[in-house]
């Protein structure tokens, strides 16, 4: 490779491949369920990336989940970056390989070439494993030097800043979520199912508490942003940089959310500087409140039958709680994800989420799985938490996504909503998203000339409810 002059200006394009998680329902249901936006989040991670991008390239993002049309790749620039979540895969090989064909270098980074980047290099002049403030600038430094390596691993490199991502090349009125900032990367916890650590390991990542402030004051002055959410794995993963953090929030007099571990509710103090900072929602990764299957998890660090009284703590803050739960483990069978959906209930969670276990490349669940030959699928657009990839050992395919549904049938029903949100005080914003998420369900199967899927239908395998009953019903 001969090295390019590095007098004129270059150019990198950036694109985020479209995924079929925004595809997985109808689109209708999406347009409504996102009041009319394009797109849920902006693609926060190749803002970021845009923001590393030497003064001698020019910068470019196109974001195929907020275009009418696919991406067509044109010879008209000099790197073109693709970012991947697993199920995004397949299309960001599609895109790469069109650039290769008109000569154009390609770098794909994210998850799932962080993971499988073999895999990826296959489609890729390079890829970068892990962070793109420690791999991104040396990729295009070499590029520029005509020394372009294969891989570049976040390790091998000094440790970078979280840098601030661009926005400036986004059109707000895409997105749903156009300003998401990220305070943190990474978790403490070791999780067998989750990519984070699998990446990661358990290091974890504050960014400059200065650089946060900045961002969300150009936010308000800007976009005239008062709502946040912050874009991490887990927001209090150092409880006492989370603290000091919350303490300069406090007079920008914002509202925000984010997610976080349980754990939390062990410290008052925290708690309180979150509220009065402004947090009004977290996001708890609970994942089932069975012991058992929290072990089955590698979820160790906390006792399920704490759950409920740490939950109530975190509530008397004045914080809305989002329980994320996974169905489809070992220990689980169709009575246990119902006994969960009645927990998330009886806990009187604001949201919850039901997805079905999905065993991500890089984890160790996925290498448990492929040892004992119960990896169904390598079709990564299908790992999106709405299909079953591995072979369950107490469902069949039908009954796992039969229970989803019926979870998110039963939490979501209006009945479900008063229980759990009362009238007073007033919860506009938990209101909204329940009813929205109640009238997208039964669009869905309105439009489908289905009955909403319940979990007495196991009891009678005949029942009108049941979700699958053709092979054109298996999309969700």
């Amino acid at each position: 490779m001969q090295p390019v002059d590095i007098k004129r200006k270059y150019k990198i394009r950036f694109v985020n491949p479209r995924s079929p998680l925004s595809t997985i329902t109808l689109p209708e249901v999406i347009e409504k369920m996102t009041f009319s936006r394009k797109a849920l989040f902006m693609p926060l991670n190749l803002a970021i990336c845009a923001a590393l991008v030497p003064e001698n390239w020019d910068a470019e993002i196109i974001d195929e989940c907020a275009t009418d049309e696919p991406h067509q790749p044109k010879a008209d620039c000099d790197i073109v970056a693709i970012g991947a979540m697993t199920t995004q895969a397949p299309r960001a090989y599609e895109i790469a390989d069109g650039y290769r064909k008109l000569g154009i270098k390609v770098f794909l980074g994210g998850i799932h070439p962080s993971a499988l980047p073999d895999e990826a290099l296959e489609h890729a002049d390079a890829v970068a494993i892990g962070d793109a403030e420690s791999t991104l600038p040396y990729m295009i430094s070499d590029f520029e030097k005509g020394e372009l390596k294969q891989k570049y691993n976040w390790r091998d490199f000094p440790p970078a800043d979280i840098a601030t991502p661009r926005k400036d090349l986004l059109n707000p009125k895409d997105y749903l979520v156009f300003n998401p900032i990220q305070t943190t990367r990474g978790c403490p916890h070791n999780c067998s199912f989750c990519t984070t650590p699998a990446i990661f390991g358990r290091k974890f990542r504050q960014r400059k508490i200065d650089d946060i402030i900045e961002e969300i004051r150009q936010a308000k002055e800007q976009f005239g942003t008062n709502f946040f959410i912050f874009s991490d794995d887990n927001f209090a993963g150092n409880r006492k940089w989370a603290y000091e953090l919350c303490q300069w929030m406090v007079p920008l007099k914002i509202k925000w959310a984010s997610q976080c571990d349980i754990l939390i509710s062990e410290s008052d103090k925290l708690l309180a500087a979150m509220r009065d900072s402004g947090c009004i929602g977290l996001i708890l990764g609970l994942e089932s409140p069975r012991q058992n299957t929290l072990f089955e998890a590698g979820k160790r660090f906390v006792d399920a039958d704490s759950y409920l009284w740490r939950i109530k703590k975190i509530s008397s803050y004045k914080i809305s709680l989002w329980g994320a739960f996974i169905f489809g483990f070992d220990s689980d069978d169709w009575r246990s994800c119902r006994d969960t959906c009645r927990f998330a209930q009886r806990a009187d969670l604001a949201m919850a989420c039901f997805p079905i276990l999905t065993p991500y490349p890089g984890t160790e669940m996925f290498r448990r799985y492929e040892s004992q030959g119960r990896i169904l699928t390598r079709d990564w657009t299908k790992y999106n938490g709405a299909s079953v990839v591995f072979e369950p050992k107490n469902f069949t395919e039908k009954e796992l996504r039969h229970a989803q549904m019926s979870a998110f049938c039963e939490f979501y029903h209006p009945r479900s909503a008063f229980r759990r949100l009362k009238i007073i005080p007033f919860k506009k914003r938990a209101w909204l998203a329940n009813l929205a998420s109640f009238f997208g369900l039964w669009f869905y199967f309105n439009k489908k000339n289905r009955i909403m899927p319940k979990f007495s239908d196991f009891r009678d395998p005949f029942a009108p409810g049941w979700y699958y009953h053709e092979e054109s019903d298996r999309r969700l």
